[in-house]
């Protein structure tokens, strides 16, 4: 079998999608040789990277609002909306100190270093610190700093690192999950609130800089979910998200084996022919 790349894009919730391809590919007997992902999809293949289990992955997005709700501030004068913390007790808890260099599967996670205007990609180090870098939405979560350098959302300038996983691992078949898919059918209401706004005209700026670059995965699938809000991490949602990543993942398994070499063995016949040596 040949090697995999796996991109995960960004997306907010609709990134829970990613659980459900995963989920399709092992069932499938196929684990990727590395995870490159942005946002929400560095969340999701930092943890399956590091170790964790489909079904602890499961467990976690259905657990997650029960970690307590996101804490709004007061006033507008802050430098961001929301609170992480829910994040960080979660990644605390789940990955400890894991590193990069300790992962079964090589991780890079992509984020954007803000101070310096760049892409900046994350292969060492503690895991847990590249995801919260990573997920940094300007003005909805905090910034993350590393020493002097700050750190927002990998999304800014590449929601889908097709790129990254090019340069890591450049003789792999390369295959990258947009969990946006197309921007005009993802809104559904024309009055939003104000971090629905936000996250929608984040949404807009990262996917058309993705659209707009060089298409490098030998596959790219596009999983559209106008039924799934960006900001509701409730378990109704993930899992109406992570079911529609396993529907469209089964509909192009038979595409993902025969790029990664496996053969798709064909049903025998089992009709029994007449014995004609009488």
């Amino acid at each position: 079998m040949k090697k995999l790349a796996l991109v995960l894009g960004g997306g907010s919730s609709k990134g829970y999608a990613h659980i459900g391809v995963l989920k399709v590919l092992e069932k499938n007997g196929i684990k990727p040789d590395i995870i490159v992902g942005t946002s929400m999809g560095a969340l999701v293949g930092g943890f399956y990277a590091s170790g964790h289990s489909i079904k602890q992955l499961e467990e976690m997005a259905f657990k997650f609002n029960s970690l307590g709700p996101f804490s709004l501030y007061s006033t507008l004068f802050k430098e961001n909306v929301l609170n992480v913390d829910k994040v960080k007790r979660l990644l605390d808890r789940e990955l400890k100190d894991k590193k990069h260099e300790d992962c079964p599967i090589k991780f890079v996670s992509v984020a954007t270093e803000i101070n310096l205007g760049k892409e900046k990609y994350f292969d060492s180090g503690f895991v847990k610190d590249s995801v919260l870098a990573s997920i940094s939405i300007p003005g909805v979560f905090p910034r993350f700093k590393i020493g002097d350098n700050v750190y927002v959302d990998g999304g800014l300038l590449n929601n889908l690192p097709e790129d990254v996983a090019k340069l890591y691992m450049p003789d792999a078949v390369i295959i990258s999950i947009d969990v946006i898919g197309e921007y005009s059918k993802q809104i559904e209401k024309i009055r939003m609130k104000t971090i629905e706004a936000i996250i929608n005209a984040s949404t807009l700026m990262t996917q058309t800089i993705a659209n707009n670059k060089p298409k490098l995965a030998d596959l790219r699938i596009s999983i559209s979910q106008p039924h799934v809000s960006q900001f509701d991490f409730s378990k109704e949602t993930a899992k109406k998200s992570i079911n529609k990543g396993e529907i469209i993942t089964k509909k192009n398994i038979s595409e993902i084996k025969r790029l990664l070499g496996i053969n798709i063995e064909k049903k025998k016949n089992t009709k029994k022919v007449p014995d004609k040596t009488n």
